[in-house]
């Protein structure tokens, strides 16, 4: 009887163990990367611009699409169903819901809420903040600042000086000085400079910096508008990526303690509120291989090291499919784009300053080298029209009906609004809104711990879930 008993004690820890996740340990390595704006459709249709053009960089699929855990996470705000990033961002890094606009504090404003980098700084990590757009944008702020409005530039930076934080990389903050916010006082670089923060625009100090440095703040060179990296869509040799500044922050952070790294794709959102395929698909694929550098870092240390993946929420309502094309997509034809829509904007506005009265013949070359129309990509008679109308508008000075500005974060005329509009239906991929929506976003986690995010969830289920998987008590 005693035999038995051994043996079926011994049968049920081998079940046990051959059911246990091999990541069972707690991670000291945690990546949490935000897709702003990236609903699942983004995510779709990047991976089905992949298989319709065979590799696009060298890449042939979306890092994150095989983690072992997929999920979804509602984004809902405190006082408004569909969220913004500043209430978004607040609720993935702190685990509690808070009003629009609003930068790490409560609804009514009245109390500070706690990020979890905070939390992983107080128990011993390092902590890394990066982004693709300005370092006081609304999501990275979310992770150091506590603010009413996300707006408050100059406010924000000051409390990234204080932060205390290893690392931050991204666009440089908008307002130093307080200029801007009609708020002067002591100045960003001052401040940063009196609490140990080394400033730079060179990738290569990194790792020499964060030897001797309290605080390293990568300020990327040549950026685009809105103090931001360059769209990939527009990105060329030499002009630094999201997966370079992932790179710098390992670099930055692994230590023997641990470190916790947010990286945030932040032009997926300007992108999608732009409703250009091309470039919104572009986008996703560059952070993708912001988290391929995570996945890297992983296949290292496998059993210390959690990746966690989610947005803050949708923009542009996209789907594959459009009432025009019915069943048909045709997803290939978008790497006839070889610039944003902002980008083609100014091309034509600088056409029109160079020749104010440039034929439409002119202009269609423009639109046939930078998008492929009139040439791979062929307008129908209504669309013809349609562009005709457009440039009445942006060169001949007709007013326009549409309102491709309402949300735009580049600045557009109507002709680059119209050809791109043309070429994503013409791709088969629909657009309900210029904002954002409603809509639940994906959860993608691999490593350590990565059993707790199974099931559907809300955004402030996610950073409580992170710190629970670490063993760290939330405040």
């Amino acid at each position: 009887m005693k035999r038995a008993y051994i043996l079926l004690s011994a049968l049920a820890f081998l079940i046990v163990a051959s059911c246990s996740s091999p990541n069972s340990d707690k991670p000291k390595y945690v990546f949490y990367f935000i897709g702003d704006g990236m609903g699942i459709q983004h995510v779709n249709a990047a991976q089905l611009y992949l298989d319709s053009v065979e590799h696009y960089n060298n890449q042939t699929s979306i890092s994150f699409l095989d983690f072992p855990v997929g999920s979804f996470a509602t984004t809902y705000a405190a006082n408004r169903y569909i969220t913004g990033s500043a209430a978004a961002g607040t609720a993935l890094s702190t685990g509690s819901k808070t009003s629009i606009g609003t930068i790490g504090l409560n609804a009514d404003h009245s109390d500070s809420l706690f990020s979890i980098a905070k939390q992983f700084k107080q128990n011993g990590f390092k902590v890394g903040v990066v982004t693709s757009v300005s370092i006081d944008h609304a999501t990275p702020a979310a992770f150091y600042a506590h603010q009413p409005e996300r707006d408050n530039y100059y406010e924000i930076s000051l409390d990234l000086a204080r932060s205390g934080y290893h690392f931050f990389a991204g666009g440089p903050v908008k307002d130093p000085t307080g200029k801007r916010s009609n708020n002067p006082g002591i100045s960003f670089y001052e401040l940063a400079e009196k609490n140990g923060v080394a400033i730079t625009d060179r990738l290569d100090l990194v790792d020499s910096l964060s030897k001797t440095s309290k605080t390293i703040l990568y300020n990327a060179p040549n950026t685009a508008s809105g103090n931001s990296l360059k769209y990939e869509i527009d990105r060329k040799e030499g002009d630094v990526s999201l997966a370079d500044l992932t790179s710098a922050a390992i670099t930055a952070l692994h230590n023997p303690d641990g470190f916790f790294l947010m990286v945030e794709g932040g032009k997926i959102d300007w992108a999608a509120h732009d409703n250009d395929g091309a470039a919104t698909i572009k986008e996703v694929i560059a952070f993708s291989q912001a988290v391929a550098k995570a996945v890297e870092f992983y296949n290292k240390y496998p059993n210390e090291t959690l990746i966690v993946v989610t947005a803050d929420h949708e923009t542009g309502g996209l789907s594959i499919g459009n009432y025009l094309n019915g069943y048909n997509s045709n997803l290939a034809i978008l790497r006839e784009q070889n610039v944003s829509q902002g980008e083609l904007a100014a091309t034509l506005k600088n056409l029109k300053v160079e020749k104010p009265k440039a034929s439409l013949n002119e202009v269609k070359d423009s639109l046939a080298r930078y998008i492929g129309l009139f040439t791979v990509i062929s307008p129908d008679d209504k669309e013809s029209k349609e562009l005709e109308k457009a440039y009445s508008v942006s060169f001949g000075g007709a007013t326009s009906s549409k309102h491709y500005d309402s949300f735009n974060y580049n600045g557009v005329n109507d002709v680059a609004a119209t050809g791109v509009a043309i070429v994503n239906r013409k791709a088969g991929l629909g657009w309900s809104s210029y904002s954002h929506t409603g809509s639940p976003v994906p959860v993608y986690v691999m490593g350590s711990g990565d059993a707790l995010f199974k099931g559907s969830m809300t955004n402030t289920d996610i950073p409580l879930r992170i710190l629970k998987a670490t063993g760290i008590e939330s405040r």
